[in-house]
């Protein structure tokens, strides 16, 4: 997320083209677009229960040494597939980055505004208030966006860049409302805390709705290798499987996420099911589609995030989706 871009504990990770073992299954890394969390249980789910491997693929799932290199990485062929943003796919697509969303890995938007004053209770609230944001541009833009919607303007508000210490600044009351924390996380974080929050999505708030996480694959070599091709099917259908699978086993999810992750179990307890239940959006588990990607892209544009306009299909394919995806 453009917005977690920290600098993660130094990770060895080398990152190689894939290869086909003395088993006969093809290697395949995947790189994360942050350390281990319940928004890749799919991922984690069908590498650990077989789901990959039943379809000949040995997945190796690595947390990102540097987050902002990702698609770069995907681009330049030593990594073969990330984990990614929407908004980060698009900046790429303007770039003329080759590299394309095969899957949502997260179908809708995680990021929301969140306060804990009773008083406050929607977006119309916020007026005279202090509101803490990272100083991300996509942020300022969804910002502008949510207070356009509820009637309001940034004069009427007073905007404070507060970096990554979003919930530090919540809770010291050095700001009424934040922009830019997750609802499954920080949202589980406040509640754990005794909280009762108010959490407004973007996509509650008037930001047109978008994929948080998506799988990105290099679109060059879609084009030029039939293998990858392939792989890239089956590495879509297994973690379709996995997604799916997950949401109806609870306790093999929690089981599998205690294994790649450092969070607390309390802090899984709640937030997998959480998670679990974003999981999935119109079609089912995994499903984009072109229409709602033109849409945001169109916003990124008009809010100036994008000097031009660039077409969903630059961003995004639903080729390796199931039909139930597209209807």
């Amino acid at each position: 997320m453009n917005k977690r871009l920290l600098a993660l504990a130094a990770v060895a990770a080398a990152c190689a083209i894939p290869s086909v073992s003395a088993a006969g299954t093809t290697n395949v890394s995947v790189l994360l677009d942050w350390t281990p969390n319940p928004d890749h249980v799919g991922l984690f789910y069908a590498q650990d229960e077989g789901l990959f491997a039943k379809r000949g693929l040995d997945v190796s799932i690595r947390p990102p040494s540097d987050p902002t290199t990702a698609l770069k990485l995907v681009a330049a062929g030593k990594v073969d597939y990330a984990v990614s943003y929407e908004q980060e796919v698009y900046f790429a697509a303007a770039k003329k980055l080759p590299v394309v969303a095969i899957a949502a890995i997260v179908p809708r938007p995680l990021n929301s505004i969140m306060a804990i004053e009773p008083q406050i209770k929607n977006v119309r609230d916020l007026k005279g208030k202090t509101i803490g944001v990272t100083g991300v541009p996509s942020d300022d833009a969804s910002l502008a966006t949510a207070l356009s919607h509820a009637g309001l303007t940034l004069a009427n508000v007073k905007v404070q860049h507060v970096g990554y210490n979003l919930l530090p600044a919540l809770l010291g009351h050095k700001v009424d409302a934040v922009l830019g924390v997750y609802r499954n996380v920080e949202g589980i974080e406040l509640r754990q805390r005794g909280f009762e929050p108010t959490i407004i999505p973007l996509d509650k708030a008037g930001v047109p709705t978008y994929d948080e996480l998506v799988l990105v694959a290099s679109a060059d070599r879609l084009r030029s290798d039939p293998a990858y091709k392939v792989e890239t099917r089956r590495l879509v259908a297994g973690f379709l499987a996995g997604t799916a699978a997950a949401r109806t086993h609870l306790k093999t999810s929690l089981a599998v996420l205690k294994k790649e992750t450092t969070s607390s179990d309390a802090f899984l307890a709640a937030a997998t099911p959480a998670t679990l239940a974003l999981l999935t959006g119109r079609g089912g588990v995994g499903c984009m589609r072109t229409a709602t990607w033109a849409r945001f892209g169109a916003w990124m544009h008009a809010r100036g995030l994008l000097k031009t306009a660039v077409p969903a299909k630059d961003a995004m394919t639903t080729a390796f989706l199931p039909a139930r995806c597209k209807r």
